[in-house]
């Protein structure tokens, strides 16, 4: 497959998020893509976002968008195939860190079909998360505040997270009210939110919290 395309849609904000590819599809698709803000219309980002099983792009097809109903989820696929993209399939990435992620392999060859497509979906669901913990590893370089949280914040961010105010959240891990206070404050400035609401909200879609077993 000559084609690749690998992308995550990072939560940095509910009603701007940021995508991530590195891909070699088509220079004048990419650019349409970002240009366009054609991500609404995608099928093939509006599936990863809601479904987890790998899927051909013969049958996402026919799957409507989440947004913009299947005629222009249908013109989405026509483009691409308007510049090459014929054939492909696409892995969705749910990890457990928030983020929506996928990798798709495409061709130009009209004769592939579907049942050498799907041999090539136990391949590319493998090689799918081998690229996404790459780039975890490399994000956790270039995002070093987010990194920077104490075991001690986190847990002030949890139990936040759990509606507990400064005072039961002194009782709880058993120290003074101002220290929880101290705590939530350096977690509000590392994150570069706004308030303790807008930290713990940013705290959840970067995958910082996680519940206890």
């Amino acid at each position: 497959m000559p084609h690749y395309m690998f992308a995550v849609c990072e939560a940095v904000s509910l009603t701007a998020p940021r995508l991530i590819t590195v891909t070699n599809f088509p220079s004048e698709w990419v650019d349409h893509y970002l240009q366009r803000r054609a991500s609404s219309v995608n099928p093939i980002l509006q599936y990863s976002f809601s479904n987890t099983a790998p899927i051909l792009w013969s049958e996402l097809e026919h799957l409507p968008a989440a947004q913009g109903g299947a005629g222009e989820g249908k013109a989405f696929i026509e483009r691409g195939r308007a510049h090459g993209l014929h054939r492909g399939l696409t892995v969705p990435l749910s990890p457990p860190s928030g983020q929506t992620a996928f990798f798709c392999l495409a061709s130009s060859d009209l004769t592939l079909d579907d049942d050498r497509l799907g041999n090539l979906l136990p391949a590319a669901g493998i090689f799918s998360n081998y690229l996404f913990d790459a780039y975890i590893r490399i994000d956790k370089i270039d995002n070093p505040k987010v990194n920077e949280l104490t075991e001690r914040e986190l847990e002030c961010v949890f139990w936040a997270c759990e509606g507990k105010t400064a005072w039961e959240m002194a009782q709880i891990v058993g120290v003074a009210e101002r220290t929880i206070n101290f705590h939530l404050t350096s977690v509000i400035k590392k994150l570069g939110a706004s308030n303790r609401q807008h930290a713990v909200a940013k705290a959840v879609m970067y995958g910082l919290v996680k519940p206890r077993a």
